[in-house]
């Protein structure tokens, strides 16, 4: 599973697949970024005094983002059901 998580946009991308409006409130302050590539990842650590990129740190698991998924996954099942049910309005069935 590859993820992407950037607090400032509420995005989060699972496998390619992004949206806005995650809930980030669990994720602390100082981290600008996090990419995930299967069996490890990064976190981009902003210095808060200045706002910049300070350090990358290597993580080995998406506990601490638990929360970030969940949103996610609760946001994409409701496109992907949304999805489905238009294009189930929009089939015509022949008889």
């Amino acid at each position: 599973m590859r993820v992407t998580i950037i607090p400032i946009d509420t995005f989060c991308a699972v496998d390619g697949i992004g949206f806005v409006g995650i809930d980030m409130t669990s994720v602390p302050k100082d981290v600008h970024a996090v990419q995930w590539f299967g069996t490890w990842g990064e976190q981009e650590i902003l210095d808060l005094k200045t706002g910049r990129i300070d350090r990358n740190e290597k993580i080995d698991n998406l506990d601490v983002y638990q929360a970030v998924l969940n949103s996610y996954w609760s946001i994409r099942n409701r496109h992907d059901a949304a999805v489905k049910e238009a294009i189930n309005e929009q089939t015509i069935i022949e008889v």
